[in-house]
């Protein structure tokens, strides 16, 4: 019986992680902070676009795309300024999935956005969210997290 079980965890183990190789991440992500002053700091994300590949831009029609994003946990430590802003210029091209012009980037892609540092030494933690699409098919939107440290 203990055979039995041990077989199983095995089996099911390999199964989980042959699903998690087999996931695509088209897009990788790298975070900076840079310091304005004392009480500004500007969240930088840059994105690598594997080739084949597009990730949507920050303004997207409605009924289009999910938009890419910057998301701030909530801190009595910093707080977000204004919206996002494309530091790389997005395309707006039509999109054959989506029947609509879109701005997307291809290949890279960088995103930012300022903070208000109400006290020191503070870590900034959030996501970014984004979707990426080939001319054919999309994949789920998808996030990820940074955590990023002013002293």
């Amino acid at each position: 019986m203990k055979k039995l079980i041990f077989a199983i965890i095995v089996l099911f183990g390999t199964a989980i992680y042959t699903l998690n190789a087999q996931i695509k991440q088209p897009v990788k992500w790298t975070f900076e902070v840079k310091v304005i002053n004392k009480y500004e700091a500007q969240v930088i994300a840059h994105a690598t676009i594997d080739s084949g590949w597009k990730m949507y831009g920050l303004s997207v029609p409605p009924n289009g795309p999910f938009p890419t994003n910057i998301v701030f946990e909530k801190s009595n430590s910093y707080r977000p300024l204004k919206k996002p802003v494309e530091v790389t210029p997005s395309t707006v091209k039509y999109d054959n999935v989506f029947h609509m012009n879109v701005p997307y980037f291809k290949k890279k892609a960088t995103i930012s956005q300022n903070v208000r540092i109400l006290r020191t030494p503070v870590v900034i933690k959030g996501y970014v969210e984004f979707m990426t699409c080939t001319n054919g098919s999309c994949l789920p939107p998808g996030e990820v997290e940074f955590s990023l440290e002013v002293k």
